[in-house]
């Protein structure tokens, strides 16, 4: 017997390309803790959850103006469906998570496009979906992006202060000292 007919052949797994952007990632380490570059496999029945805290997200940003839970992914079939899909949860008790323009508040939970725009304080995220051939795990990928996503897609930039903006700001010499949301602990 042939040695190719004896082998199994590997599966191609769907993959959640995470392309990331903030406006200081040059100066700041904000993804030393990520596996840049690297697929990560993933089990479908766990969720990608995103934020500064270690023990309970699957990866962290090293950011302390992130939620301690940001956002997560959750893959899914639709009925009669083999392609693996996603959805975002906004898990953020304070912070807003804006998704192809439509904001979210806490545990709200959107269908991925095969192409979305995400953004929550000075973070744009494009994720894109790349289809494979297996029902039962995923792939992970992050890279980091030079020019916002938002500039790439050719969406409108003044968009990205009202994704920053909390409703409260601070004022100082006639002018606002922050658009940045500020992040609390949500256990206080």
């Amino acid at each position: 017997m042939n040695v190719c007919q004896t082998m199994t052949t590997e599966e191609t797994l769907t993959c959640l390309h995470i392309y990331l952007y903030h406006p200081e990632q040059a100066s700041q380490p904000l993804y030393n803790l990520l596996p840049m570059n690297r697929l990560h496999k993933m089990s479908a029945e766990e969720s990608v959850r995103l934020g500064r805290d270690g023990q309970t997200c699957t990866f962290v940003l090293n950011d302390a103006r992130v939620s301690r839970k940001q956002i997560s992914f959750q893959a899914y079939r639709k009925s009669g469906s083999a392609d693996l899909r996603f959805t975002v949860q906004n898990i953020s008790q304070k912070g807003k998570v804006v998704v192809n323009g439509c904001e979210m508040g806490h545990l709200e939970r959107v269908d991925l496009e095969d192409k979305a725009l995400l953004r929550f304080g000075r973070y744009e995220m494009l994720i894109l979906r790349e289809p494979g051939e297996s029902q039962d795990s995923f792939e992970v990928l992050f890279e980091k992006q030079n020019i916002p996503p938002s500039r790439e897609m050719g969406m409108d930039v003044s968009f990205r202060s009202a994704v920053m903006d909390t409703g409260m700001r601070s004022y100082q010499n006639g002018g606002p000292v922050s658009q940045e949301p500020l992040e609390f602990d949500e256990t206080v």
